[in-house]
């Protein structure tokens, strides 16, 4: 039985170019139908237009049936009791889907809210428990910035699978997942019995997973066809299989940049306490890339807020060498690419806004413009209008950007947080050279990424997250 049928849908952003171009899709009950495609291809355009959540002024056109009824013929209203309950959506940046004056638990119980239900007793908690998060009774009333991504994209889930949904779409929804967990997300959606439209970079767990792949190129479904039918090679090309090779630098004398020695972290009071980084001991040197790796919420991102500055240890000492106490020097790709770039500038001013920093010599906005081009072409962006605004690109360009805006000053240490997570095989290949040819002018780097694999291509040193706290690990 076709649950969603797509006939010829269109999607025109008014940019001289289709967005989507006549898309031909269809989910059947109970399958798994993966799209995958070049980030800013129209794959989470394709998901909004969908649910009626295209911007304002931004019509769709074609035909798009779900359950037998026409959905671009409804006014909102209609969609919106759709909308949750019979059509769930796990939207791309966990981060943008939560209200960051509310707990969790608001966002999760919004599934009933927002359809003017009451909230049944311990809803919130078993639905977080089943999509893996722990110790639910207390962490719900946390607030969205003291979860780590991936524990929000299981909130999120949680969210949009409440209502038990015919029909799931799933926009990256384990991109900050580590691998183990991701397997048994998608385990937990598919035993669901709904249909599910899922869009993911993750083209491994999508042959694992997937009953149908349909491959979108510039707006264009360019192949569509059994799981079976495809393999690494045919969706990536070759480059897939040959990664880039790190260039192991053998321990040297020079000081290091930065030293954690002893350094400890711990969250909340009383019986809630948590330590989530114990007795810490980490030296980075000039030049040197380090991996950082393990399950999600196990503080990974906490470890770079400590390393930048941006946060203090409870214990212990972080000691910054000279070369990276000026402005400048110390860069960030935070895990959220669009809440990195201010959404009110162009991106040309937010990727040279590193320029500007007081030991750098003084660029007019003209000479700031054509070192942002020059950029954007590194990071295979080189037809994006300089011009455009964070809001109007996809998660994948927005972090392409990131990575080309933390490094476009050249600078000493590059804290990077899971930079390739919402990336094509191409465009992920490209940041890593970028990020190896920093590395070998002598910037320090330390990546976090569930992406074992990536890391021990590029790292000279993976630590994972193991009983407790980061080790070396094994060869």
């Amino acid at each position: 039985m076709t649950l969603l049928s797509l006939t010829d849908l269109c999607v025109d952003y008014g940019d001289a170019r289709l967005a989507l171009n006549r898309v031909n899709l269809s989910v059947g009950a109970g399958e798994c139908v993966a799209l995958v495609g070049p980030s800013g291809s129209g794959k989470s355009t394709m998901a909004r237009a969908i649910l009626g959540l295209l911007p304002k002024g931004i019509a769709a056109r074609g035909a798009v049936a779900f359950e037998g009824r026409e959905l671009l013929q409804l006014d909102e209203a209609a969609l919106r009791s759709l909308r949750g309950r019979r059509i769930g959506y796990v939207a791309q940046d966990p981060y943008q889907a939560c209200d960051p004056l509310r707990p969790v638990h608001d966002h999760v119980a919004d599934a009933w809210h927002a359809h003017g239900l009451g909230l049944p007793e311990h809803a919130v908690a078993n639905g977080l428990a089943t999509a893996g998060i722990t110790e639910t009774a207390q962490r719900m009333w946390q607030y969205p910035h003291q979860w780590s991504g991936g524990m929000l994209q299981r909130a999120s889930i949680a969210a949009a699978t409440a209502h038990n949904p015919s029909l799931l779409i799933a926009d990256e929804p384990t991109s900050a997942l580590d691998a183990d967990r991701a397997d048994a997300i998608l385990d937990m959606l598919k035993q669901s019995g709904s249909g599910i439209l899922l869009i993911s970079h993750d083209l491994e767990l999508v042959l694992r997973h997937a009953d149908r792949i349909a491959l979108l190129d510039a707006g264009r479904i360019v192949e569509t066809g059994p799981a079976t039918a495809f393999d690494l090679e045919k969706l990536t090309g070759p480059r897939a299989q040959s990664r880039p090779s790190a260039a192991r630098r053998a321990a040297n004398a020079t000081p290091p940049l930065l030293t954690l020695a002893g350094v400890s972290r711990r969250f909340g009071a009383g019986r809630h306490n948590r330590t989530v980084l114990d007795n810490l001991d980490l030296a980075i040197a000039p030049g040197e890339i380090i991996g950082i790796t393990g399950p999600s919420g196990c503080g990974k991102s906490t470890l770079l807020r400590l390393a930048s500055g941006l946060d203090r240890p409870d214990s212990g000492a972080v000691t910054r060498h000279a070369a990276i106490r000026a402005p400048g020097t110390v860069m960030p790709i935070f895990q959220d690419p669009v809440a990195g770039l201010n959404a009110r500038w162009p991106i040309w001013k937010s990727l040279t806004e590193p320029l500007t920093a007081p030991h750098l010599p003084r660029l007019s906005g003209r000479e700031r413009r054509a070192r942002a081009l020059a950029a954007l072409a590194q990071v295979g962006l080189a037809t994006l209008d300089p011009e455009s605004r964070p809001g109007e690109l996809s998660s994948g360009q927005c972090q392409r950007i990131a990575v080309s805006r933390a490094l476009i000053g050249r600078p000493a240490l590059l804290l990077a947080d899971e930079p390739t997570s919402a990336l094509d095989t191409v465009s992920k290949y490209q940041v890593l050279d970028l990020l190896t040819a920093a590395s070998a002018s002598g910037t320090a780097i330390v990546v976090v990424s569930h992406d074992r694999a990536m890391l021990e291509d590029i790292a000279d040193r993976v630590l994972c997250y193991t009983n407790g706290t980061f080790r070396p690990l094994a060869a």
